[in-house]
């Protein structure tokens, strides 16, 4: 084999000098390289599920959010109309209780007018009773007797209670 130019032990050489290169390459760069790799695609992978989680989550709480605005409008909504509702009974019942105070300040007026009313018709009735009673009592005094004065003026003053001046 020397005439075709191989040299047994070189290639004994070279075979053994592959197998130590193989096996070291095997041992320690090989082994520790697809490790690391495996590693890096499990967390790469574990980042994509962790990913999509967070994602899911992301629109989970975005739904409930976006609800929690709706239900919290709604509230908003209703306890606004309540509340105008309220303003207008309350409204309602001021107006009602004005309304009742008013008339009753009127009643007292219409009686405070009618009681003025009759103490002035008293006060004129008495009025004319005084000059009535002058009247006769000066006028008539040459022409009457006294006896006769105060029979008319008897007459005068029954009769004067009884007229209604309205």
């Amino acid at each position: 084999m020397e005439n075709l130019g191989i040299d047994l032990k070189l290639i004994i050489a070279q075979i053994v000098s592959f197998a130590i290169f193989y096996f070291i390459f095997q041992r320690f760069i090989s082994k520790p390289l697809l490790k690391f790799l495996k590693k890096q695609k499990e967390d790469e992978e574990l980042r994509a599920k962790l990913a999509e989680e967070l994602e899911d989550r992301k629109a989970t709480l975005d739904e409930k959010d976006r609800k929690m605005n709706e239900d919290r409008k709604k509230a908003l909504d209703i306890a606004l109309i309540q509340g105008k509702k309220d303003a207008e009974k309350v409204k309602n019942e001021l107006i009602e209780d004005a309304k009742k105070q008013a008339e009753v300040i009127i009643t007292r007026a219409k009686e405070q007018v009618e009681d003025e009313k009759k103490d002035l018709y008293k006060d004129v009735r008495k009025k004319i009773a005084q000059v009535s009673v002058m009247l006769v009592e000066s006028a008539l005094k040459d022409y009457l007797t006294i006896d006769s004065q105060k029979a008319i003026t008897e007459n005068i003053s029954k009769k004067i209670p009884q007229i209604d001046i309205e």
